[in-house]
């Protein structure tokens, strides 16, 4: 196993280096990217609570620095994801309720957008092939 020497001196030259490193930039990528995932995932949440319920749609709020997106049935709150401290009625006081998107009009951007993406690797291949 000759790649055992080399690859130990590299660890023991940049070991202290690549761990300050990881402390300065990486550790701080990875809770914002975890708590990008965590939004991304609450924010699924509500779109598949408003497909159930009647006249369904979800409205994005900003509590506390943190997003918050609410399930609306009829105009009327029904649950909020991630789950707040605070009343819904109290939360939505002050909501622009007309911005409110349904879960259709959701999933239809949605697939407009995954569409426009492949048609990009389509394009972008062909270009690179010289098709």
């Amino acid at each position: 196993m000759s790649w055992i020497g080399p690859a130990a001196k590299k660890a023991v030259k940049y070991g202290p280096q690549a761990k300050v490193a990881w402390d300065k930039a990486g550790r701080p990528a990875a809770e914002i990217a975890a708590k990008k995932a965590q939004t991304q995932l609450q924010r699924r949440k509500a779109f598949a609570k408003a497909a159930t319920v009647v006249e369904g749609s979800v409205v994005r709020l900003i509590h506390a620095g943190e997003p918050v997106h609410v399930v609306l049935a009829h105009g009327e709150p029904v649950e909020a994801y991630p789950p707040v401290d605070v009343e819904l009625p109290v939360l939505l006081k002050d909501a622009d309720l007309s911005a409110a998107v349904t879960s259709e009009e959701h999933e239809a951007k949605r697939v407009k957008a995954r569409v426009a993406r492949a048609r990009g690797r389509l394009t972008s291949s062909d270009e690179a092939t010289g098709d």
